[in-house]
């Protein structure tokens, strides 16, 4: 106990502050210089642990360890200076200044053996250098064996997913690996066949062996560059399959053949394919040269009908032309307007009313020049009548003109349509309102100069119709007095017929102009007037021949339709009265026409006569009556269906 009261004991001697005779600014220098070291000394091994703990794998970790403790002994004695400044323990002062040249000895001590240690350890850059080779060569192992396993996935997928059988022949041992794909085309089993080049020469067809061996031969012999051959091939059910056979020799330094590669291919159905079309060319060709035959007697029983068409199509071309200077010289503004709103064909009148020029406006839409206010009702009536809801609409509106005014319109627009009733483009009419009284004296004015025109245009088809009627009696009576020199009953008959076919086409244009639709007739009431007109001239006897009509609606047709179906019945109906009922039999003609829609017409006529010959076939007969029914058909785009065992009955569907 004296022993720790003298070494703790502060009695014994002066504190170090009188060495500095207590002047302040001597004692604050030590004060703050001793601290500051002993601070520092205190985190250098705080730093050291950190560094040690989170780098375990860093070798003679335990050399930090001691470097610790020194610093932290070295730190303690800078301390105790400043503590003996006031409090004079120099034993214990002493003690720590002891413990920290023992801990300085035995870590300058081990520090000895541990640099030849240290320098043997490699510098970051051989590190470095090591790291990146070894990186680069697992990279490269890394790569080789990446590419190795895609080339072999791709072996792999190309065996399973090749339509075609792959084998490989080696011409040495004469072994053969057939893929499962080549044992699946011939329907065998994996295991099913060896790998022996027996099992693929004995399924080759004996016909086809010879040319099969001596392909071999040619490109072992590199006559040619590749092996190909088409042959056939046994498969596991006796049947036969072609296959496409491809190949590839392999030759080694003394041009000897060691191995060679291949492919085979299903071509079954292309052979099959190739004789089913070679066959159906032969049948193509002999069609056709009937056709050929059939379509010239054809076209010269109809050049006479061309030549009175085109005479026809010629009248109705000065008819558009009449139509068009009424067009641009009306009284009002008349335009052809595009669905969506472009003005596509307008005349000077609704050129002089917007005071635009023609090639001006067409670059414009009627929404462009619609006062906003008058929009939307312009609108709402445009897609109603797109939707069938209404056929024509009359609004007043304003229009903008070029020159920024605004002018007052009575506007009146109806739709065109195509024949597949698909919308096409709108006629307005626009008639200008500013000026409200005299707008009504013109607006009367103008509508009487439409009338007009439009009674002028009436009158002019008409009297087309009229004409033309006049025409096919002036020929039809010609030929009555020209059959009165014939004295051949055949000869006689065929212009009586021919006359015939002229007086149904005469009644077409007859019912026409009679029509308050000049573009098209009641075809129902126009079957009853031509059957009756057969009826007179064959001189039936309406007791023991009856006619039945049976039309389910009322059918309209316009001239292009109603000629070639006229000329059909006529020639249906002649054959009934002329062939169906020999002798004094009796019986009934049943004509009927049905619309299956709107657009498709479905024509019977049919009798329960004495019926067809068994072996009848109306294209391979010389009857001008069957190649104008056949023809005339063709011509409506329409099917002609012939039925002949109880009676006759001919069907011809067609659309309008």
């Amino acid at each position: 106990m004296e022993f720790l009261n003298n070494f703790f004991s502060t009695s014994q001697f002066i504190p170090h502050g009188h060495c500095y005779l207590w002047k302040p600014g001597l004692v604050w220098l030590h004060l703050v210089s001793d601290v500051l070291t002993g601070l520092a000394y205190y985190s250098i091994p705080v730093m050291l642990v950190y560094f040690v703990r989170k780098r375990r794998d860093m070798p003679f970790g335990w050399i930090f360890l001691m470097f610790g403790t020194f610093i932290v002994a070295c730190g303690t004695t800078h301390l105790m200076d400043v503590w003996t400044l006031w409090y004079p323990t120099y034993w214990l002062s002493g003690l720590i200044k002891a413990i920290t040249a023992f801990v300085s000895v035995l870590t300058a001590i081990e520090l000895v053996p541990l640099i030849p240690q240290a320098l043997a350890l490699p510098s970051p850059a051989q590190v470095e250098a090591a790291n990146y080779q070894l990186a680069k060569e697992v990279a490269e192992r890394i790569r080789t064996e990446e590419v190795l396993r895609e080339s072999d996935q791709r072996w792999q997928l190309a065996l399973r997913g090749n339509n075609d059988g792959i084998w490989d022949w080696n011409v040495k041992t004469n072994e053969v690996f057939f893929s499962p794909r080549w044992k699946e085309m011939l329907g065998y089993e994996d295991h099913e066949i060896s790998n022996n080049l027996d099992e693929r020469v004995t399924r080759v067809h004996p016909h086809d062996l010879e040319w099969v061996t001596q392909a071999v031969q040619d490109h072992f012999a590199q006559k040619t560059p590749f092996y190909t051959t088409e042959h056939r091939v046994l498969c596991k059910d006796g049947t036969y399959k072609w296959i496409l056979d491809r190949g590839q020799a392999l030759w080694d330094e003394d041009a000897n053949v060691v191995r060679m590669a291949g492919s085979h291919t299903d071509i079954t159905e292309r052979k099959q394919a190739e004789e089913a079309l070679s066959s159906l060319l032969n049948q193509l060709e002999s069609k056709v040269e009937e056709r050929t035959a059939e379509l010239t007697r054809i076209n010269q029983s109809l050049q006479a009908e061309i030549i009175e068409r085109q005479r026809i199509e010629e009248a109705l071309r000065e008819s558009e032309q009449r139509f068009r200077a009424a067009f641009h010289q009306a009284a009002v503004g008349i335009a052809h307007v595009a669905i969506d709103g472009r003005w596509l064909l307008v005349n000077q009148k609704l050129c002089d009313i917007l005071g635009y020029i023609p090639e001006e406006l067409q670059l414009l839409t009627f929404q462009d020049i619609t006062h906003p206010d008058d929009l939307n009702a312009d609108l709402k009536y445009i897609d109603q009548i797109l939707a069938d809801n209404i056929q024509t609409y009359s609004i007043e509106k304003r229009y903008f003109c070029k020159d920024s005014s605004i002018v007052w319109v009575h506007l009146t627009v109806s739709l065109m349509r195509e024949p597949s009733g698909e919308p096409k483009y709108f006629i307005s009419v626009i008639e200008d309102i500013s000026e409200r009284q005299a707008a009504l004296r013109d607006r009367k004015q103008w509508e009487e100069q439409i009338q007009a025109s439009l009674l002028e245009k009436e009158v002019l088809l008409k009297e087309i119709y009229h004409r033309v009627k006049n025409n096919l009696q002036v020929i039809s009576s010609l030929l009555n007095l020209q059959s009165a020199y014939i004295k051949d009953e055949h000869d006689l008959a065929i212009f009586r017929q021919s006359q015939q076919r002229i007086a149904s086409m005469a009644l077409v244009h007859e019912k026409l102009y009679q029509s308050h639709d000049l573009a098209r007739i009641n075809f129902g009431e126009y079957i009853r007037d031509l059957v009756a007109s057969l009826f007179t001239a064959y001189e039936v006897n309406e007791d023991a021949i009856a006619l039945r009509i049976n039309i389910e609606d009322q059918v309209f047709l316009g001239l292009d339709t109603a000629i070639p179906c006229s000329l059909i019945i006529h020639e249906l109906v002649s054959n009934c009265l002329k062939y169906a009922f020999p002798g004094d039999r009796n019986g009934t003609i049943y004509i009927e026409i049905k619309k299956k829609n709107d657009n498709q017409i479905t024509l019977i006529v049919s009798d329960d006569g004495i019926g067809l010959p068994a072996n009848f076939n109306f294209k391979k007969i010389a009857s001008l009556g069957w190649q104008l029914v056949d023809a005339l058909t063709n011509q409506l785009s329409g099917n002609l269906n012939i039925q002949g065992t109880m009676g006759v009955e001919c069907q011809v569907t067609f659309t309008i």
